[in-house]
């Protein structure tokens, strides 16, 4: 620590040397009492006098010495008591200084603690003069940065008497955050104390967001120009852009590096008009000198050039000017304002500062436009040559339009734009019921889903286009073309006469159905000579061996013989019933008499018929239908047995033995269900396809299982016959299943 200063050292050893004085003092007086006591006691008044004469001359010259340090002291003291005035003044200085600074100020002391702060310090942080308890500087920082930079920033403070941050980041007392500068200087120990304790820091705050959100700011602004700047610039290049500008007063050419660029001109070539003209086709090197001329005298303009590149290529642009009253910036604004109409830029009456413009190369847009033009002169020759119509229909205004074609074709005089209503309404008296609803709703489906639209359409009978005595087609397709956001604009399509296709369709269907037709009865015949052929080969030939016995003279009558005749007999007046069946079913002979009835009534007439069968064939049958409700259908009920005497006995024919056949009824409310499933062999894919053809067993010929292959074939017919139809499933060895279903009688 520093050595104290001479006056406040002399005061203290002005102080001691008086308490050793008046010490000195108290000891004269017990020595003086001592010695008068013992005299006294010997006797001796001479001693006594002698002791306090050389008392009273001890105490002369300790009080001379005890009025010198007084007189010392009371100096001392004055210039004590000047010293702390003046301190005192320093201090009231110090605290207006503190008091008023233009910044937020802080006592910090060396715990961290906040001893004092001024009226700024109470603003920005949110301080109470009187708070309940400590506040420390580390709860005004935020935790991070008072770890990282504000503690080391008070530890260098205290080496070197001060230190400085910026951006700290502050957090006040009421929640508020801000950004500034913090000043940190360290007050040296209080001097002259025994015990010398470290002084507090003095701490200056500068609140820097408004600095910092300007700079911020200025520096986004920046950066938003830069990518502006590019952005336009890439704009510039992408659109094939560039601009120029011709200033006035003084009259000088400016050119964008994207025009130089466009024309691709040398670094060296100069902006001048001359530039642009060399550029220019020969022929309309006039029409722009003309239009720049009068672009001097504020009138804008708008033209179409062809022009050549330094490097010989061939451009066609788009030439804009405009004159400009303003200060600054045609150039620039320039590309901004290609689209916008140019005479109506300049005031009539504003002398042009500058004229500015652009170059913009069209070559692609001009070649696309002339192959437009030559594709669509060429569809409209393929169009009328195919007599193909076009339709448009717009989705905002409602409006249909239609070229002379299409007109032509819905019977319309001449080329016409209907609103939609309209359209719907002449559609509607034009095509037959059900296929305007058709077009109705697949013209909503087309224009809410935008799928393609592709329907035929019949028109009604008694039109009075060419042709009307032949049933009529109209091919109609269409796509929707749809919008940015998705929906609808308009729906573009064709149209055209297709009634001549569907007649070749037709007399192709006719021809195709003969052909089938023959070849099916050939088809037919020759399954029907095999299938006749076999019982009457069987009836021949035990006549024949009978004849043979009754002409040697030993004719025996043989039972089995006879009940093989009867049984071949039997099978071929089936095989001839069943044809009949057929035929009378192909000729439309065949009548059936719908009546109401409970199905469940034919189950117990017709099982016994086939119980036989199964008995021998070893397999059994489970009836579910006597458990069933009520199950009323409408249908033949004879026909009807027959169809389900052919279901079981097919099911225990084609079994396996020990097999089992399940008969169930199912109900509803519109349709009944009979189900007859079994356990046999089933059937492949092949053989389900081939199912219900007449005399075709699938391969079960080989089998020894009687059958002619015209069961399955009648029973489909017969309930088809009825308003039913007859299902099947099955799997190659999980047997098949059945189901008839047939129509509920109507309520009431």
């Amino acid at each position: 620590m520093n050595p104290a200063p001479p006056a406040h050292s002399g005061l203290k050893q002005s102080v001691e040397a008086r308490d050793r004085l008046v010490l000195q003092a108290e000891h004269a007086q017990q020595a003086l009492h001592q010695q008068v006591v013992k005299a006294l006691g010997q006797g001796d008044l001479h001693a006594a006098r002698a002791a306090v004469g050389d008392t009273d001359a001890r105490l002369a010259e300790l009080a001379e010495n005890l009025r010198v340090y007084q007189a010392e002291l009371h100096a001392q003291a004055d210039e004590l008591a000047a010293s702390q005035a003046r301190t005192q003044a320093l201090l009231a200085r110090f605290s207006t200084l503190f008091a008023h600074m233009p910044v937020a100020a802080l006592l910090v002391g060396d715990n961290g603690e906040l001893l004092e702060f001024n009226g700024r310090a109470q603003d920005l942080l949110g301080l109470r003069q009187r708070p309940l308890a400590a506040r420390f500087m580390r709860s005004l920082v935020q935790a991070q940065a008072f770890q990282e930079r504000v503690r080391p920033a008070f530890l260098e403070a205290r080496a070197s008497g001060a230190s400085m941050l910026d951006d700290v980041p502050f957090v006040g007392a009421d929640g508020r955050s801000f950004s500034g500068e913090l000043h940190v200087s360290w007050l040296a120990s209080a001097p002259g104390l025994e015990a010398p304790a470290p002084g507090p820091y003095v701490c200056a705050l500068i609140d820097r967001s408004a600095q910092l959100r300007d700079l911020h700011a200025l520096r986004s602004a920046t950066e938003a120009l830069r990518r502006s700047e590019a952005f336009l610039a890439d704009s510039a290049r992408l659109a094939r852009l560039g601009g120029w500008e011709l200033q006035l007063q003084p009259r000088a050419w400016r050119f964008a590096p994207e025009l130089r660029a466009l024309l691709e001109l040398p670094p060296e070539a100069p902006a001048q008009l001359d530039t642009l003209l060399d550029r220019c086709a020969p022929a309309q090197r006039p029409a722009l000198a003309a239009a720049l001329a009068a672009a001097e005298k504020g009138q804008a303009f708008e033209l179409e050039l062809d022009v050549h590149t330094c490097s010989g290529r061939h451009l066609h642009v788009l030439a804009v000017g405009r004159p400009d009253a303003g200060e600054a910036g045609g150039l620039e604004r320039a590309a901004a304002e290609l689209a916008t109409d140019a005479a109506a830029r300049t005031p009539p009456d504003a002398a042009p500062l500058r004229v500015s413009g652009v170059f913009q190369d069209i070559t692609g847009p001009t070649l696309a436009r002339q192959q437009i033009g030559e594709l669509t002169e060429r569809l409209s020759v393929a169009s009328a040559a195919g007599g193909i119509g076009v339709w448009d229909w717009v989705a905002d205004s409602g409006q249909v339009v239609l070229d002379q074609r299409m007109a032509r074709l819905l019977d319309l005089p001449g080329a016409v734009a209907l609103s939609e209503r309209a359209m719907r309404a002449t559609l509607a008296q034009l095509l037959v019921p059900e296929d305007a609803e058709r077009l109705a709703q697949a013209l909503d489906q087309a224009v809410q889903q935008q799928v393609a639209l592709n329907l035929e359409l019949r028109l009604r009978g008694d039109s009075a286009a060419p042709g009307a005595g032949r049933e009529r087609w109209l091919h109609v397709t269409g796509r929707a073309h749809a919008r940015v956001d998705g929906h609808a604009a308009r729906l573009v399509g064709l149209a055209w006469d297709c009634s001549a296709e569907h007649e070749a369709a037709h007399l192709l269907a006719a021809k195709e159905a003969a052909e089938l037709a023959s070849r099916s009865k050939s088809a037919f015949l020759s399954r029907m000579s095999h299938e006749l052929r076999t019982p009457l080969n069987a009836i021949l030939g035990f006549a024949q061996l009978m004849r043979m016995e009754a002409e040697a003279g030993d004719l025996v009558l043989k039972p089995h013989r006879v009940n093989l005749i009867e049984t071949a007999a039997r099978h071929l007046l089936d095989l001839v019933n069943e044809v009949l069946d057929v035929s009378r079913i192909e000729s439309g002979q065949l009548e059936v008499r719908l009546l109401r009835f409970d199905l469940r009534s034919i189950v117990p007439e017709c099982l016994p018929m086939v119980q036989g069968l199964a008995d021998g064939s070893g397999v059994h049958i489970v009836d579910h239908s006597s458990q069933a409700p009520p199950c009323w259908v409408l249908g033949d009920r004879l026909r009807l047995k027959e169809v389900l005497i052919n279901l079981l006995s097919n099911a225990i024919k084609y079994n396996r033995p020990g097999g089992q056949v399940e008969l169930r009824l199912r109900g509803g409310e519109e349709h009944c269900e009979l189900v007859v499933a079994d356990t046999g062999v089933g059937l492949d894919a092949q053989q389900l396809a081939n199912l219900f053809q007449p005399f075709n067993r699938l391969g079960a010929e080989a089998s020894g299982v009687e059958g002619s292959g015209m069961g399955l074939f009648v029973s489909q017919r017969f309930v088809e016959l009825m308003g039913g139809s007859v299902a099947v499933a099955s799997h190659p060895g999980q047997g098949s299943t059945f189901s008839v279903r047939l129509n509920a009688p109507p309520v009431g």
